[in-house]
Parts: C-alpha cells; structure tokens; sequence
C-alpha cells in the first residue's frame, strides 16, 4: 500500500472521528435545550396549578422519572384499569399515578422505598394532594439477598410477601449506586404474584446494566412480551400472556 493511499486513509478517518466527535457535542446541546424546554413547561404547568388553588409537583427527570415514563405509566392505569398497582422506588411517579388512579376511580398503589426520608417525603406530598388514601408508601430496606446463586443489596422481602394480584409494577428502584444490577430480582421474585396481562415498566433501560437485565428477564420469561421503549432514558415494558 503505497503512503499516498496511508495517508488518505488516516486523513479520512481523522475527518470522520471529527466529524462524529462534532454531531455528539450538537445532540448533548440538543438534548439539554429539550429538558431546560420541558422544564418551562412543566414549571408553567405548576405555576397554574397553584393559581388555581393546588400544590405545585416535583420536577421530572434526574433522580425522578421522565415525563414519558409517567406518561407510558399514565395511559397503562387509564387503558388496564389495574386493582392493585406496585412500585419500586417512590417520588413524582407515586404522585402520577395515585392521581390516575383517583381519576379511575378504583385501584391502589403500594410505593415500596429503602430510605425512610425519601418515603416521609412522598407520604408528605401524597397528603399535600389529597392523594393519601389511593397509595400507601411502605420502608423496606436493602438487605443482602441471595438470589439465583448471586448476592446482592435488595429489599427487604419481609415487607413484600403479602404484595400479590398485581397488575402494574413499575420499576425504578432501588438505587444503582450499591451495584449496576440490582434491579435484576424485580421481576423473578414478582412474576408469581402478576396477574395474567399484567404489564411491568424499567426504567432506566438505556443503561447497559438494564439492557443486560432486560436480555437475562427475556430468557428467563419467554412467554411475556418485551418492547423497548425510547424514551429519554429509555424503558423497557414487559407485558404477560393473558
């Protein structure tokens, strides 16, 4: 190869890397224009609500859930009408779909969190907008737990036994700091207690540690259905056989 062609070669390819390096700046400024967009939205959104007489809410994103997450969660209670819906890690989503809940009619939520300030804070904005008696938020913390020959932090199960019947699970705890798997038993020690049609929500499922959980649930549950969500940080729904 003769050192012309060379050079052309790594020429190219120092263009391409350039180029590439350039369009991923231009998505980040993309994507931090959006939320800081959203933001505006949701603030203004707030600012009505408390002229009118209501409670401001908490702002997605970060920490909490994205606003198409609790969009995704929103139309599931409002389409499945579910009994009794399950969630792992409390905040903004509690808030959502205890509301949707009371806009149904019928159902109930048991927020699960491993941190009792954490849960104190959600029970305090559950009774700000009179939605305390739609959701119950219950302290189970993370305790070491073997699960299919592995250990790891999980929440205590003592706290879970009596959850069963369950036709939503959403999926957003615990907290990935301890270990990037730690959502793996969500649904190995729930899908006995789901209901036939029940639906599960991850979120987070971007992340390379729930794409990887998402790949081990699809060969551990065969029959159920996965669909990857692409929303802002992604989600995974998990939807039973009737």
């Amino acid at each position: 190869m003769s050192t012309l062609i060379v050079a052309t070669i790594i020429s190219t390819a120092s263009m391409i890397a350039v180029a590439v390096l350039i369009l991923n700046r231009k998505l980040r400024r993309l994507r931090s224009m959006l939320r800081r967009q959203e933001r505006h939205v949701w603030e203004a959104h707030n600012i009505f609500r408390v002229l009118q007489g209501g409670a401001p809410l908490p702002v997605p994103g970060g920490w909490a859930a994205s606003t198409d997450l609790l969009g995704e969660a929103l139309r599931t209670v409002t389409a499945r009408s579910p009994r009794l819906v399950v969630e792992l890690g409390s905040g903004l989503s509690t808030l959502v779909i205890a509301a949707a809940l009371r806009s149904s009619g019928s159902g109930r939520l048991i927020s699960i969190d491993a941190e009792e300030s954490y849960a104190a804070l959600t029970r305090a904005q559950l009774e700000q907008h009179g939605l305390q008696q739609w959701a119950q938020v219950r302290v189970a913390a993370l305790k070491p737990l073997e699960f299919e020959g592995v250990t790891r932090p999980w929440y205590d199960t003592a706290v879970l036994d009596d959850l069963a019947a369950i036709d939503l699970l959403l999926v957003d705890g615990p907290p990935t700091l301890l270990r990037a798997d730690i959502r793996y038993p969500s649904l190995p020690f729930f899908w006995r207690r789901l209901t036939a049609g029940a639906v599960v929500l991850l979120d987070d499922a971007a992340r390379a540690a729930e794409r990887s959980i998402a790949k081990r649930w699809q060969q551990s549950f065969p029959q159920a259905r996965f669909d990857y969500l692409r929303y802002e940080k992604g989600a995974l729904r998990v939807t039973l056989p009737h």
